[in-house]
C-alpha cells in the first residue's frame, strides 16, 4: 500500500504548486480533517479548501513545495498511516528560507477510492 501514499502525496504537492485549493481539497474525503502547523483545525473538505485558498492568495502565493513519503504502512485493511517530509520555498513570511515540516496523514479507502481522512502538519524547528 505504500504506492497509494506516494500517489496521493504527489497529488497534494502538485495541487499546492499549482495553487489550486479545489484540487488540494479534493484529495480529502468529504469529512476529512486538517491540522496546520499553527494548530488550526479544519473539519471537512470545504473548510480545508477555504483555508488553502486563503493562504495561497496571500503569503503562499509564490510558494513551491516538495514532499517525500518517509514511511507508509497499512494499519488495517483500507487504512494507511504515512509520515511525510515537506520542504517549502517562497513563503513570503520567511524570505529566502526553506521551511520544513513533518506531517502525519491517515489515508482511507472508501468505496474503492483512497483519500486523506486526517492530516496533521508540524513545523520542523530542530531536525534530528
Amino acid at each position: 500500500m505504500p504506492g497509494v501514499a506516494e500517489e496521493l502525496v504527489a497529488g497534494l504537492a502538485s495541487a499546492w504548486n499549482a495553487h489550486d485549493s479545489d484540487a488540494y481539497a479534493a484529495l480529502f474525503h468529504e469529512d476529512g480533517t486538517f491540522v496546520n502547523v499553527n494548530g488550526s483545525y479544519e473539519k471537512g473538505r470545504e473548510e480545508i479548501r477555504q483555508l488553502h485558498a486563503a493562504i495561497h492568495a496571500s503569503f503562499y502565493k509564490d510558494s513551491v513545495m516538495r514532499a517525500e513519503v518517509l514511511d507508509a504502512r497499512e494499519l488495517v485493511a483500507g487504512v494507511i498511516v504515512a509520515h511525510v517530509s515537506h520542504e517549502l520555498e517562497g513563503d513570503a513570511r520567511f524570505p529566502g528560507q526553506t521551511v520544513r515540516t513533518l506531517a502525519t496523514y491517515v489515508i482511507e479507502q472508501r468505496t474503492g477510492i483512497w483519500k486523506f481522512t486526517a492530516a496533521h502538519n508540524t513545523r520542523v524547528v530542530a531536525p534530528r
